[in-house]
């Protein structure tokens, strides 16, 4: 083997392919010419002879020669007897391990891992380690990964194995060995030659010359159809993480009757894909007798139905379809959206009873596709599914989908022009499943890598990669499209918003009076989220508890200002108005075919995924709404009534309750503080009212108790009301203040032990704003005027206007 490997390294060298070149066109002109001189020399034509036959030995025999060994039979004792050739040659020819190295990244597939770590020939460093250290550390990587030999790529993942710790190459391209591994399996998937070359056979791709002569026509089928197999020959489609459903859809295609598949996968999941592999592997003849050159016949619903004007005239055309497929036998009609054919159109029109028939026959192979939610509301309960075998196509986890999206992302590469790293690729499907909800892995990441790609290929400042004049999809284009799109933030915080983070509670009590305990919580929540410590599904989430009027939802308003853009990027829902089996359905929305109403909850957070949920008077809520906030809580989603399903991990959950209000105000007066042992005393007496069921008050982060106003604090909210005023006031160049007599009036007669601080504000409009708007209208108070309030002797308000 290794003299082979000496011939092999030899014979690829540059500077002999170029005398290889040299040589054969010396050849070919000398036999060219004799030929048109009538006078060719036998010596040329054998050289000729010779040179071919040569060249075609070493093609086809030299560098064709497998290992001696396969992996599972080799005892390590001589491991060289498990290499291919490719990866031996250069243990062969070279001195050091920089010259292996070196020797492989001319190799296609060695350059592609250095594409997706986004390193240059130029950053690689050669510590002193022994050519034998490093053929013992590929062996034993190839059998970590389970491989028949030991290839190139395990070769060169030796390589950083051997030198990570210490040079910290990875590291510094933000990557971890799991992610090098990732990228190998990709890179064995996509260049299986060197491990397990295919042999060569002749294919028979298409139908034969004479085939539209023995099937049947279907000119009445091409006006309502397009042939889906001439799109799917564009390019060859990958089957990654779906070979299963793949193999699931074929066997469902050759039973003996219905002997059709429908696909069920939300939009992304890939159902359209396993319809073009279907034509694409069919055309090509490699699928088995009975599915080969197939043609596979797109039908257009908006063809079929345009101009009919009643049912009878669709079921017509349906049937001269059916009769035309079932005479060809050599049709697959491809039926996506198929609930548009059960009634799910503006038509209403089902025609289910018209199909079903055939379809169990078995005369009539479809492959139909629709969505989960579609499924569940036009299929799940429906006679005709008894006709087809269901194929779903679940979301994959995230590192299937890393190698779905890099079996892919060739063909965007493509289409652009650029290169896309892996960390670009893996914060796609990462981010693309956090906030962009539209669409599932992996045609969520494909779609935005898709976009992002685009944008860099346009870009005259996008970086390029290493000399080449490819430019790079870096993970940072990946995260600011996303931060752009869904209005979030994703990178680690700086400058400005570090600050506010570490004094987050400085802030909130500027608007929040007291309270410490559910500012704290809140502030150590948000550092927690924004650090990326917190990384579990669930959202973060609070429930607080208190009498009315002691600042729950101003807490929440504020955080909402200060850290989510304003109040009107709030998700503030009175849960009072939720208290009937009805509100399930306004929060979730309506039932495909029960009319176009949206989910007040879910549709708003599938459009704004990272925002502040406030869920007033919690306690109100119909106990259905409860059950649902379970799940919720426990594991961030929740599908609504059209079968989507929306992510709350990005969420902040806020639900305030007045439950147990009572029991908090005789504590205080009691002069009790609020301690742990009274915070179980109060869930303890929640849970045994029935207000709230013990497993979803232990959903909650954070149990937090509100406590009433003392004096002081009225008087601290007192003051913050009358300087929001004074400020809206300076807006219009007009100076209004207040002496300590107006602060003290109001906070005892404005405040009520009932409500707390809520009719403070009323109490302010009615004694204090009202009195200004008079005195605007009369222009009494006006531009650079300066108004002071006070208190006159009568106890009465009174303003000095200068």
């Amino acid at each position: 083997m290794k003299e082979y490997a000496k011939i092999h390294y030899f014979y690829t060298r540059a500077i002999t392919r170029t005398i290889r070149l040299f040589v054969f066109s010396i050849l070919a002109l000398f036999v060219y010419q004799g030929v048109e001189s009538a006078g060719i020399s036998k010596i040329v034509v054998f050289l000729f002879n010779v040179f071919v036959m040569n060249e075609v030995f070493f093609r086809y025999k030299i560098g064709r020669i497998m290992p001696e060994m396969k992996l599972e039979n080799n005892n390590g004792k001589d491991i060289y007897k498990s290499f291919t050739l490719q990866a031996m040659s250069p243990f062969v020819t070279e001195g050091n391990l920089e010259g292996v190295i070196s020797k492989i990244l001319e190799k296609p597939k060695i350059k592609k891992i250095m594409q997706k770590i986004n390193l240059t020939e130029e950053e690689l460093v050669f510590p002193e380690i022994d050519k034998q250290t490093l053929a013992k550390s590929a062996y034993d990587a190839a059998v970590t990964f389970g491989a028949k030999y030991v290839t190139t790529v395990d070769v060169f993942a030796a390589y950083f194995f051997l030198i990570e710790r210490d040079n910290k190459l990875l590291f510094a391209k933000q990557l971890k060995l799991d992610d090098l591994i990732n990228i190998l399996h990709f890179i064995r998937v996509k260049y299986p030659d060197e491990e397990d070359p295919k042999k060569r056979r002749i294919s028979m791709s298409g139908s034969g010359m004479g085939e539209a002569l023995v099937t049947g026509w279907t000119p009445e089928t091409k006006n309502y159809t397009n042939n889906f197999t001439s799109t799917a020959l564009k390019e060859r489609p990958s089957l990654k993480g779906r070979e299963g459903e793949f193999r699931g859809m074929l066997e469902g295609l050759i039973k003996f009757d219905s002997n059709n598949v429908l696909l069920v996968g939300d939009i992304g999941s890939g159902k359209e894909n396993l319809v073009r592999a279907l034509a694409y592997y069919s055309f090509e003849g490699s699928i088995g007798k009975y599915l080969n050159h197939k043609k596979v016949l797109y039908l257009m619903v908006g063809a079929l139905t345009a101009g009919a004007v009643n049912r009878s005239d669709l079921e017509t055309r349906l049937q001269s379809i059916i009769a035309e497929v079932t005479h060809a036998q050599n049709v697959i009609l491809y039926i996506p959206e198929f609930q548009n054919i059960l009634g799910g159109t503006s038509y209403g029109i089902d025609l289910s009873g018209a199909l079903l028939p055939y379809l169990k026959s078995g005369a009539l192979p479809i492959v139909a596709s629709m969505t989960t939610g579609q499924y569940k509301s036009y299929m799940e309960k429906n006679p005709l599914r008894e006709a087809f075998t269901i194929i779903h196509l679940n979301e994959p986890d995230a590192d299937m989908a890393i190698q779905m999206v890099l079996s892919d992302a060739e063909k965007i590469e493509r289409k652009y022009g650029v290169i896309l790293s892996y960390l670009s690729i893996a914060s796609a499907v990462e981010l693309s499943s956090r906030f962009l909800q539209d669409q599932v892995l992996p045609g969520s990441a494909i779609s935005l890598l898709s976009s992002v790609a685009n944008k860099v290929s346009s870009s005259k400042d996008a970086p390029k990669y290493g000399k080449t004049k490819k430019k790079i999809v870096l993970e940072e284009h990946v995260v600011a499209a996303v931060e752009n799109e869904a209005n979030v933030s994703i990178v680690l915080p700086t400058g400005d918003e570090i600050e506010l983070l570490l004094h987050l509670e400085e802030k909130l009590h500027e608007r929040v009076i007291g309270q410490d305990a559910a500012v704290e919580a809140i502030s150590e929540a948000m550092r927690r989220v924004r650090s990326g410590i917190k990384t579990s599904e669930k959202p973060v989430s609070f429930l607080f508890l208190g009498p009315t009027g002691v600042g729950k939802t101003e807490t929440a308003k504020a955080l909402s200002d200060f850290y989510f853009g304003g109040v009107k990027n709030m998700t503030r829902l009175d849960m009072s108005e939720y208290a009937d089996e009805a509100g399930v359905r306004r929060l979730l929305g309506a039932p495909p075919g029960a009319g176009t109403e949206r989910g007040e909850l879910t549709d708003k957070i599938h459009d704004h995924p990272s925002s502040l949920i406030l869920l007033d008077e919690f306690e109100k809520a119909n106990s259905e709404i409860h059950n649902l906030f379970l799940q919720v809580l426990d594991d961030g989603r929740l599908t609504d009534n059209k079968g989507q399903t929306v992510s709350f991990r990005n969420a902040i959950i806020i639900a305030t309750s007045n439950a147990g209000s009572e029991f908090i105000r005789e504590q205080v007066e009691k002069g009790l503080g609020l301690d742990k042992l009274f915070q179980q005393k109060l869930l303890d007496q929640l849970q045994t009212t029935g207000i709230f069921r013990p497993e979803l008050l232990n959903r909650f982060d954070d149990v937090v108790t509100f406590k009433p106003l003392d004096d002081k604090q009225v008087e601290d909210v007192v003051r913050l009301i009358l300087a929001n005023l004074s400020h809206n006031m300076a807006d219009q160049d007009i100076v209004v203040s207040f002496d300590d007599a107006v602060v003290e009036k109001i906070s005892k007669e404005g405040y009520d032990k009932e409500f707390g601080a809520r009719p403070l504000k009323r109490f302010i409009q009615d004694n204090i704003e009202d009195m200004i708007a008079q005195k605007r209208l009369t222009r009494e108070i006006d531009r650079g005027k300066k108004v002071s309030f006070s208190v006159d002797g009568t106890g009465a308000m009174s303003l000095v206007i200068s």
